[in-house]
């Protein structure tokens, strides 16, 4: 299992036996403190055996209580066996941080097994009668012959339609994934299975003065980036030219040393006739006010499904996104330049800065008519018209999405992907027509993604927030793809994932999400003190989409004969609709040549060819044709 896992762990190896377990770990020491740690760390007290993919960043807070005259270096591992030891499974309110770890209580003979609050760290793990199998890939659970292959076509619909996952499953029936936020305990009576951190939809955080609230987020931000910036190597952050990566570069460049930082920005080349829907303006406007060593990186469409030798070694399951042509050209230019860790603002629209869509119905509902009434100033001056005018446009949103019993754009969501999935053939996605039938798609989306949130009607854009962080895996599935760093020798971290950061942000009064007609209000503020203007005044965001459509162009006769070849392939056919695939592809070749508006057919052919060549592969891998599924 080690051996397979061998791309996590440059620095170092290490196992440890004893009676009937077994762990292993491979290190990428990334952090000061983790460099000739040895892991699995053994606690010399309890005898509990620890392995653990983990970063702990209040660590200040709890060495004075776990360690106090420790007079050497701590690493994270031997922290989290000291917590552990002290607060048993309590540990986990205690500990914040990005982890997956698996602890072997050898008093109680029971393994412990927690993964941090937003799911950026993964673990995955079979259990049976007989055997608890674990780690941070499916590859190393496939090393034991015990551990089943066969595929979960139920969960490979969920992904090709484009829906995020809520659930424990994976593309395999045998193999789970433990979820963000949730604990597992397995010894001789079972299995017990927990969330251990939720979002209180009724906390709400009351500052006296109205930039008090600024003040305090800021703090906030900053610890979670300080803590994040420890590194063996130099510091790499991405530069996009919006709010929440900019902002987060700026103050980070305040917590690194001159120098140590580099930036990294995926745009379009340069005279590119999209160019007027371009990042460069907004990038090249921070790097005016505040010089970083910086390089431009453009997507590579050869990496859509031909992978480079790294990703093929960390790649268990189909892409569900087309990220990996920009980060891949970002990992490759990130190691030439010594980078150890690459900060990322994934996350930051769901948890810091939401859309705020239901705020006039919020309005509404709460009886704030104050705040209604400078929403509907706003809109008026914005579009040249009087507030009577304006008041029924604010709510235009929520009469259009047609039943007043479900009037919160969650629920609306929901019923959006309800009809997705009852009716595949109309909305692009290139699953095979007796696919959703035969795997009760349709019941699944309705049963498992239902929205369930007390007080939704009390704080309906508190409710909205809590159901992407808490109850989707929106933000882990985001992340997720950024595992492949690892085997680039990096780690990517999201400071907008700290769980202090998340837990103020979702208490904050409505106001600070959205006043004025300004919507992201509370993080605009703190980046109006760090970024150029224009950024932090930005309401717009680039498409990636014609981007990935004219990749898909200059890859089209590749494409094409690999759809064909699929023809002769039972396992592809058997989830695919490959003349659908024909279908979309052509439409994406012809329609970018006129530009249209709507680009949504992109996403799930790109889906589609992704799931096509995992599928294509496995059945290859199976049929000895190759030597593993990677």
């Amino acid at each position: 299992m080690v051996d397979v896992l061998a791309h996590w762990g440059p620095d170092a190896t290490g196992a440890w036996h004893g009676g009937p377990t077994g762990v292993g770990h491979a290190a990428l020491w990334v952090t000061p403190e983790a460099v000739g740690e040895a892991c699995p760390f053994v606690d010399p007290e309890t005898g509990s055996v620890v392995t653990a993919d983990v970063r702990i960043d209040n660590r200040d807070e709890l060495l004075p209580e776990l360690a106090p005259a420790a007079g050497r270096v701590v690493g994270d591992v031997e922290l989290l066996a000291l917590a552990y030891r002290k607060w048993a499974e309590g540990c986990l309110d205690r500990i914040v941080g990005d982890f997956a770890f698996a602890i072997w209580d050898v008093r109680r003979r029971r393994f412990f097994c927690a993964r941090d609050p937003m799911g950026v760290k993964r673990m995955f793990y079979f259990l049976d009668a007989r055997r608890f199998i674990f780690g941070s890939e499916i590859k190393a659970l496939f090393t034991r012959p015990e551990v089943p292959r066969d595929l979960n076509r139920l969960q490979m619909a969920v992904a090709l339609a484009g829906l995020p996952s809520f659930d424990d499953q994976t593309a395999f029936r045998a193999v789970k994934v433990l979820e963000p936020a949730s604990a597992l305990t397995v010894d001789a009576e079972g299995e017990r299975r927990w969330k251990y951190w939720r979002l209180d939809p009724e906390r709400e955080i009351t500052l006296a003065r109205d930039e008090d609230y600024v003040d305090a987020f800021e703090e906030i931000l900053r610890r979670s980036i300080r803590s994040r910036v420890r590194s063996t190597g130099r510091v790499g952050a991405l530069l996009s030219g919006g709010l929440d990566a900019t902002t987060c570069l700026a103050l980070a460049r305040q917590s690194t040393a001159p120098g140590q930082i580099s930036a990294f920005s995926w745009a379009l080349a340069e005279g590119d006739d999209w160019a007027v829907r371009d990042e460069r303006p907004y990038i090249e406007a921070y790097l005016r006010r505040d010089p970083v060593d910086h390089a431009y990186l453009l997507s590579e469409p050869k990496w859509l499904l031909d992978f480079p030798l790294e990703m093929k070694r960390h790649r268990d399951e189909p892409e569900s996104r087309i990220d990996h042509c920009q980060f891949i050209p970002t990992f490759i230019e990130a190691r030439r330049r010594g980078v150890r860790v690459l900060l990322h603002g994934a996350g930051g629209d769901e948890a810091v800065s939401y859309a705020a869509r239901d705020f006039a119905l919020a309005c509404v509902l709460a009886g704030d008519w104050s705040a209604l009434h400078w929403e509907a100033k706003a809109l008026a001056a914005e579009n040249g018209i009087n507030r009577l005018q304006a008041l029924p446009r604010l709510l235009e949103s929520w009469r259009e999405r047609g039943e007043w019993r479900t009037p919160f754009y969650y629920q609306w969501a929901y019923r959006r992907w309800c009809e997705r999935v009852a009716d595949l053939s109309d909305r692009a996605i290139p699953i095979a027509s007796h696919v959703a039938r035969e795997v009760g798609l349709v019941d699944y989306v309705r049963d498992v993604m239902r929205p369930r949130i007390a007080g939704a009607w009390r704080r309906p854009l508190r409710a909205e927030q809590i159901y992407t962080l808490n109850q989707s895996h929106v933000i882990s599935d985001q992340v997720g793809v950024w595992d492949y760093a690892a085997s680039f020798g990096i780690e990517c971290r999201c400071p907008y994932q700290d769980r202090r950061v998340v837990e103020f942000a979702v208490a904050m009064p409505v106001r600070q999400h959205r006043y004025r007609g300004v919507s992201r209000r509370l993080l605009r503020r703190v980046a109006q003190r760090w970024v150029p203007p224009e950024i932090a005044r930005r309401r717009d965001k680039s498409p990636t989409m014609p981007d990935m459509a004219r990749s898909l162009c200059a890859l089209a006769p590749d494409l094409t004969r690999r759809i064909e070849a699929w023809r002769s392939s039972p396992a592809v056919l058997d989830m695919l609709d490959v003349d659908l695939l024909r279908a979309d592809l052509a439409w994406v070749v012809k329609a970018t040549e006129t530009r249209p508006a709507d680009w949504s057919p992109v996403l799930p052919l790109c889906r589609g060819l992704l799931l096509g060549s995992f599928l294509a592969q496995d059945s290859a891998s199976r049929e000895g044709n190759t030597p593993s599924l990677a």
